[in-house]
């Protein structure tokens, strides 16, 4: 149990804590990929209870960190992926776009330029007054 708190939420701290002070007033971007698992429960995942209390813990601190840090213009921010097409699934990728289009409201297997071009926005310049924010990038897997 212990590898999970320390893995996320404490690794999380530490890595931060340690970056801070390089990042210049108005430049830093923080930016954590959390999972659905944190906070949607209707995807059966009995393995997954310990790893989801550790990635909503983290996500706590990554809102914390936003309030603290945005007076130095620094921002925090979650992007939470769908299923997406990588090799972290125990599926083929026939399978899993079955899944997919099973689970999702959009029917689609999410690409991971998908995601990447939601924190790719989040590391612009054009994301310089969104922190604390927690962002689903799942085709609307959030809402069923």
């Amino acid at each position: 149990m212990d590898t999970f708190y320390r893995l996320y939420p404490r690794a999380l701290v530490q890595i931060t804590e340690g970056v801070l002070p390089l990042m210049a007033k108005g430049r830093g971007r923080i930016v954590m990929i959390s999972t659905p698992g944190c906070d949607h429960m209707s995807v059966p995942r009995a393995f997954y209870e310990l790893p989801g209390q550790g990635k909503a813990a983290a996500e706590a601190i990554i809102r914390f960190y936003a309030l603290r840090l945005a007076p130095r213009k620094i921002t925090a921010n979650v992007v939470i992926p769908g299923i997406t097409n990588t090799d972290e699934w125990w599926m083929d990728e026939q399978k899993l776009q079955e899944y997919a289009e099973r689970r999702s409201p959009m029917k689609e297997l999410l690409q991971p330029a998908a995601i990447a071009n939601v924190i790719g926005f989040l590391l612009s310049e054009a994301a310089q007054s969104t922190t604390g924010a927690v962002i689903p990038v799942d085709g609307g897997l959030c809402l069923v």
